[in-house]
């Protein structure tokens, strides 16, 4: 791989001992953070969710099966179909049970996403837009302890336009999801109107903030 994108040695020490599942949805996200975690030698299988929203959706399913055979990898799908109404909060709930299935079932320890820079400033943002403290602020981090596994987020210090970079450098096949762009999101609106243009200029700024809030945060939590 070329320009291969570092990942924390906290989120390597995790990966390397432990048996692994990729939240997968064959986007540019996981499909780069499918390949950059097997350029670092981790074993991980993957995991994909079906909604049936768009025509496309059965050809992700597909090509994340052969995406797996290809490198010899298990690969988990599930179909499921949703109401519009709060689409994206059950849609997230309905994903996680899935993988916690999985995860309980065959003994995994860890669940990797490839939420980025750009996800936590819009969280950030949604949040902001609602009134929010300094531990909601904060959102999601690198590694997070659940009960029975770990969700880790090992691209969450890269910015969009890296992973963009990194998969037209390596290029790396990925799925255009054409509901990110819909305005009717409320994340998507904060998306389009508000974060990606800003973490485009600011991003190293960004970065060294949520450390901060991240310390802050810390610092009001209980242990």
């Amino acid at each position: 791989m070329q320009q291969l994108i570092k990942l924390s040695i906290d989120s390597l020490a995790k990966l390397k001992k432990s048996k692994n599942l990729l939240a997968y949805s064959a986007g540019s996200d996981s499909n780069a953070l499918f390949y950059i975690l097997k350029s670092y030698n981790i074993d991980f299988d993957i995991a994909l969710i079906n909604y049936k929203t768009r025509k496309q959706s059965d050809c992700e399913e597909a090509y994340a099966k052969e995406l797996a055979k290809r490198y010899n990898k298990l690969c988990f799908t599930s179909t499921c179909k949703l109401e519009e109404s709060n689409f994206e909060h059950n849609a997230r709930k309905k994903r996680y049970e899935f993988f916690e299935t999985i995860i309980k079932k065959h003994s995994y320890k860890n669940l990797i996403t490839a939420h980025h820079l750009n996800d936590k400033f819009e969280w950030f943002l949604m949040q902001l837009s609602r009134g929010a403290g300094t531990v909601e602020l904060n959102g999601m981090s690198e590694i997070e302890k659940k009960e029975n596994y770990n969700i880790l987020r090992p691209l969450l210090h890269v910015d969009k336009d890296k992973i963009l970079e990194f998969l037209k450098i390596n290029k790396i096949k990925y799925f255009q999801d054409i509901s990110n762009s819909d305005t009717k999101y409320f994340r998507n609106q904060i998306r389009d109107e508000f974060a990606t243009s800003f973490v485009s200029k600011y991003k190293d700024g960004i970065k060294r903030s949520f450390e901060y809030i991240s310390n802050d945060a810390k610092s009001l939590q209980p242990k």
